[in-house]
């Protein structure tokens, strides 16, 4: 009797305790969110996570394709697909004996098995005295986790992959940087970061993966604006050619054609000839522009570099495969 007893007060102690559970987590979620709703807290992530370790095993037999099998110092394992899509900094040898890390997408789907397979997007030696970190950084060259903010510096060496580069016509500023880092995947080499939340750092030396895939122009903005003007291309000696009328217009210019001389006057103050280098300038000595003028499609174009060396424009880049044009200066019309 006295063990029935014991039970019976064991069950309903049990009972009223899980009875209140509904009424005590119902009266938390009023006094957090006030309307009964659930408030998930998340944490930012990184575009990229890592595993760094020890290549113990290497399987090539599959064309384009490599597997390693690597171990950290802490005996945790992992296989790294390595294909032709895999970024290698340094280009960095797969050998047995080589620690190296590999970096692949958080959020990509993964086969569930142990030890975990991992698509790696880049590859990197390890280094002892230098921090890296791949991410994706923001407008504000902030990473994606939120933890690593970038301040560009003169001395910071910018490399781009696979030799992709930014056409730049003068040297640019630290802001014409920042813009062109900005919402790309980076990778960041780096030496010392403040005590600051997010900590920030400027880097030694940044890798820029890329998207301009090939040597088409998407899209002609002026002043942050998709102008509509037949399509800038560029030549075969790498020179970018732009519709010079179209631009002038959108930046407010006249522009008007004399056909007699083959000629273009912009404004009041600029005259450029189809197929002559030498372009006018009213005040200035005639200068040799990158590429002459020509006629294409009843249109006339020109270098892109005659927007700045006319100095009738602040900027006047080709950026991520479109024309980025900023008005500064006007010339009077």
């Amino acid at each position: 009797m006295r063990n029935f007893t014991k039970v019976s007060a064991l069950i309903l102690s049990m009972l009223i305790t899980f009875s209140t559970v509904p009424s005590l987590a119902s009266d938390i979620e009023n006094e957090t969110s006030g309307n009964n709703d659930v408030i998930e807290i998340t944490q930012p992530q990184p575009f990229y996570s890592s595993f760094t370790g020890t290549v113990k095993e290497l399987d090539d037999s599959k064309e384009g394709v490599i597997r390693a099998f690597v171990e950290n110092k802490d005996g945790m394992q992992a296989n790294f697909i390595l294909s032709n899509n895999t970024y290698y900094v340094d280009n960095i040898k797969i050998e047995e004996g080589t620690e190296i890390t590999g970096y692949y997408e958080s959020g990509r789907p993964m086969i569930l098995i142990y030890p975990p397979q991992y698509t790696i997007d880049i590859v990197t030696p390890v280094f002892n005295d230098v921090n890296i970190k791949a991410d994706k950084f923001d407008g504000d060259l902030l990473s994606a986790d939120k933890t690593l903010k970038l301040n560009i510096s003169e001395d910071t060496e910018i490399l781009w992959e696979n030799g992709t580069q930014i056409y730049w016509f003068a040297k640019p500023s630290i802001s014409d940087l920042e813009t062109a880092l900005s919402n790309r995947k980076l990778i960041v080499f780096y030496d010392f970061t403040t005590k600051s939340i997010p900590a920030q750092t400027t880097p030694n030396k940044i890798i820029v993966l890329s998207q301009q895939v090939d040597d088409s122009i998407i899209n002609i903005i002026v002043d942050d604006k998709i102008i509509d003007s037949p399509a800038a291309y560029i030549s075969e000696e790498g020179v970018v050619m732009v519709p010079i009328r179209r631009i002038a217009e959108a930046l407010g210019y006249e522009v008007s054609w004399n056909n007699e001389e083959k000629s273009v006057q912009i404004g009041n103050e600029i005259t450029i000839k189809i197929g002559e280098t030498s372009c006018s300038v009213s005040g200035k000595a005639p200068f040799e522009l990158e590429a002459a003028p020509i006629l294409n499609t009843n249109s006339t174009y020109v270098p892109l570099s005659f927007f700045k060396e006319t100095e009738i424009v602040k900027e006047a880049n080709f950026i991520e495969n479109n024309i980025m044009i900023s008005s500064g200066r006007v010339i009077n019309n």
